[in-house]
């Protein structure tokens, strides 16, 4: 279940990437360094948006790493340090604090602790936010038809992510593509559809009930 997880949030790891504001509302130096032209300002607005806003969206995936592909889609949605994943049989939900994953089909779930300080971002990816928010940099981007693609690149060695490719809308109110590629060749390529920024709403619905599940669930506690 891990395994499909970790695949499941791979891109709401990509979002919380472009996240603008961590507590101290800081800028991620990505975004200065493509304000010089339109492009920056594009990307800047995109980051504004997630920043203040909640979003939703439905995707689909290819993830190769060489030797198989796996294709999947799924559906996200956000608001802060919070999201709820639905994809590869599996729901995610998280309030920024605990993660539950649940597998209706084989009546299992696992609830784990996502501190924001933990650096487990197969746990919780908005601790790619606290880590990398001001260890990326654009390296290079491109005019298309429906927008700007941007390639981030980490400034830090340190890291298994070699490279992340973002596709956004002419106007920045949108996600259209993502590429997150991977030190040792894997490559997930995302496609987005129906993309939309909304205001933040009730917190609660990211709070995960456990009494939803029936006496015959297995549930695995990692806290």
């Amino acid at each position: 279940m891990r395994k499909r997880a970790f695949i499941t949030i791979l891109l709401p790891c990509c979002i919380f990437l472009l996240q603008a504001a961590d507590s101290t509302g800081a800028v991620p130096s990505c975004v200065f360094m493509a304000q010089q032209d339109d492009s920056g300002k594009v990307l800047s607005a995109f980051v504004s948006e997630m920043t203040a806003s909640a979003a939703g969206f439905s995707y689909s995936y290819v993830i190769d790493d060489g030797r198989t592909e796996i294709m999947g889609e799924g559906t996200v949605e956000m608001q802060g340090e919070s999201y709820i994943v639905k994809g590869n049989g599996l729901e995610i939900i998280s309030d920024g604090m605990t993660r539950w994953t649940v597998d209706r089909q084989s009546m299992e779930a696992v609830v784990e602790s996502c501190d924001p300080e933990n650096p487990d971002f197969t746990v919780n990816p908005a601790v790619l936010l606290r880590h990398f928010y001001s260890a990326f940099s654009v390296s290079g981007h491109d005019r298309t038809a429906s927008g700007y693609d941007y390639v981030l690149v980490p400034v830090s060695s340190d890291t298994d992510i070699s490279s992340l490719e973002l596709g956004l809308s002419a106007d920045g109110s949108a996600l259209l593509s993502a590429v997150l590629k991977m030190k040792d060749g894997t490559v997930a390529d995302f496609t987005v559809r129906s993309f939309a920024f909304s205001a933040p709403s009730d917190p609660g619905r990211f709070h995960f009930d456990p009494s939803s599940l029936s006496s015959d669930y297995i549930i695995t506690d990692l806290r």
